[in-house]
Parts: structure tokens; sequence; C-alpha cells
């Protein structure tokens, strides 16, 4: 009897385990395609975030040039020079880079 009882005892502790690894193993691949789909969706959002991110330092420099153009007269010069325009009796002067080939 007392033998019997050990078997018995044997066999319930490996079904248990048994029970448990299948358990574990069913936990990890139920949750293994929702934790990649949260990355996925965090990648996504980082992403998003980035161009945030850019869009509002294009929107405060946009508005530190139109705060510029009204406040500064040396600022408005500069910007004139660079793309071209000049007063009646200057005369601007534009050289070609040089590329190193010969």
């Amino acid at each position: 009897m007392q033998q019997t009882e050990k078997y018995w005892n044997l066999i319930n502790r490996i079904v248990l385990i048994a029970v448990g690894i299948m358990a574990a193993v069913g936990v990890v691949l139920a949750f293994t395609p929702k934790v990649k789909q949260m990355h996925d969706y965090q990648n996504i959002v980082d992403n998003k975030q980035q161009r945030i991110d850019i869009a509002v330092s294009t929107v405060q420099e946009t508005k530190d040039n139109i705060r510029r153009f009204k406040n500064d007269p040396d600022f408005v010069e500069k910007v004139a020079h660079e793309v071209g325009y000049a007063h009646k009796d200057e005369t601007i002067f534009r050289f070609r880079e040089e590329t190193g080939t010969y």
C-alpha cells in the first residue's frame, strides 16, 4: 500500500509539473504577439514624437525669424543680401565653390 502511494505521489508531482510548464508556455505564447505589437506601437509613437519635436522647433525658429524681421533691420539686410538683393550703390560678387576635381 505504501509503495502504491509513493507512485501516485510521484505521478501527481510529474503531472503538476507538466501542467505548470504547459501553462507557462501557453502564457508566453499568448503574450508574445502582444509584446511585439506593443513594441511596434512604441516605435510609431517615438517616430511621431520626433516629427512633433521637429515641427515645434521649426515653428519656434519661424517665430524667431518673424520677430527679427519686425525688429532687427540688420537681420533683414543680411537675409536680403543672402538671397541676392542689394542697395542701389552696392555690387554683389558671387564665387563658385571649387569642387576639388581638375
